[in-house]
């Protein structure tokens, strides 16, 4: 369950950022950069605080990281390949 909270969460970010960045004025470029680092950033400090609050081992918290961090890193690609096409 907690995975999946991060995920939306994941994919909530995302869709602030494009949202409020494309209307005060940044590029797609410039959005996109800073949301896979912020993204990266908050998935491996998720797995940190897994590992020691919950007592996750490391090769879990890797596999289940990836899952986090790719989901939404997937959905922007989807976004950025369907809004390069119109």
């Amino acid at each position: 369950m907690h995975t999946t909270i991060i995920i939306t969460f994941g994919l909530i970010l995302l869709a602030l950022m494009l949202f409020i960045g494309e209307k005060i004025g940044f590029s797609q470029q410039t959005l996109t950069y800073s949301f896979v680092v912020l993204w990266l950033a908050l998935t491996m400090i998720n797995g940190a605080v897994g590992m020691v609050t919950a007592g996750q081992p490391l090769s879990s918290e890797l596999m289940i990281g990836t899952v986090v961090f790719s989901v939404p890193v997937a959905a922007l690609v989807l976004f950025m390949v369907l809004s390069a096409e119109t």
